[in-house]
């Protein structure tokens, strides 16, 4: 429990910078980040549906830290309060609270290549409202545990 504590305050640490920023500034950040080719990093985010999101990761990770809820937040960057699918406010930190959860979301490996993943939430995602999408702890497969970020990506509600 220590551990996984720490974790947190690990990844909430490495992320406040970015939620501090204008969603340009973060988006460039992030974008702008040098590779680190053991970590695998969140590169794109697209609704697939009313209710999914497809997530694809720079290269193939651990498939079970992949599909794991507790290692995905949704931060509205326009609302103090967590509404519709987020479990963030604007000004709020990552931390084991507000996680996503099983009962908010299913995530399932997406195709043969282990880097896309589907997010079904059990309700559909906000027309036009602005969310980010937060990754920590997922590393390649047979990596050793992780403590970071695997980096933020913002989108919008399309459907």
């Amino acid at each position: 429990m220590k551990t996984y504590l720490l974790r947190l305050v690990i990844c909430a640490f490495a992320l406040l910078p970015l939620t501090m920023m204008g969603n340009d500034q973060a988006e460039a950040a992030v974008t702008e980040a040098a590779p680190v080719s053991n970590i695998p990093m969140v590169t794109g985010v697209n609704q697939i549906a009313a209710n999914q999101l497809r997530v694809t990761y720079d290269q193939p990770v651990d498939q079970v830290k992949g599909i794991n809820p507790n290692n995905y937040w949704i931060q509205s960057t326009t609302e103090q309060t967590p509404t519709n699918i987020a479990t963030l406010g604007m000004n709020d930190s990552v931390n084991a609270n507000n996680a996503l959860t099983a009962e908010k979301v299913q995530i399932q490996a997406s195709g043969n290549n282990g880097q896309d993943f589907i997010l079904t939430f059990n309700q559909n995602i906000a027309r036009g409202m602005a969310f980010k999408l937060i990754i920590c702890y997922v590393t390649k497969p047979g990596a050793p545990p992780y403590s970071g970020d695997n980096g933020s990506i913002s989108f919008v509600g399309l459907q």
